[in-house]
């Protein structure tokens, strides 16, 4: 812990680095050009399962990527989240799961992003609907 902040001002301070954050549980960036993203019954978002040492580069390049308008909105579990787990999820979404070409689309984005492992697609739906576990992907690409 930095010396000369108490531990209320650690907890309440937002930090730039979701990896250092206890302030809050997520991080949210949109793009510049689509400002009324709302979780829908249609959105969905590709799950980017990451490591602690690995997340604040990770979602640095998301975060490029949503400013460039490659990705429309993401969010990013911060260290008061991921208190207690193995690493961090990144959630980068889209508007319409059953717009394949635009599911595709974004998950061309993250593969050139370095993101090429398997993601799994996760409608707002199924979260709605507390759908979890081995059966909660949609698409898995």
């Amino acid at each position: 812990m930095k010396e000369g902040i108490s531990v209320e001002e650690r907890l309440s301070r937002k930090q730039d680095k979701p990896s250092e954050d206890l302030s809050c549980n997520w991080h949210y960036k949109k793009s510049p050009s689509y400002s009324d993203f709302a979780s829908t019954d249609l959105s969905g978002e590709w799950c980017i399962f990451v490591s602690p040492t690995d997340m604040d580069d990770a979602w640095s390049k998301i975060s490029s990527a949503i400013e460039a308008e490659q990705l429309i909105f993401a969010k990013v579990s911060t260290a008061l989240r991921s208190m207690g787990r193995d690493g961090h999820v990144i959630c980068v979404y889209t508007r319409d799961w059953a717009d394949r070409q635009d599911l595709m689309r974004a998950r061309k984005v993250l593969q050139s992003l370095g993101f090429v492992k398997e993601l799994g697609y996760k409608r707002d739906i199924d979260t709605r609907n507390r759908i979890y576990g081995s059966g909660e992907s949609y698409l898995r690409a």
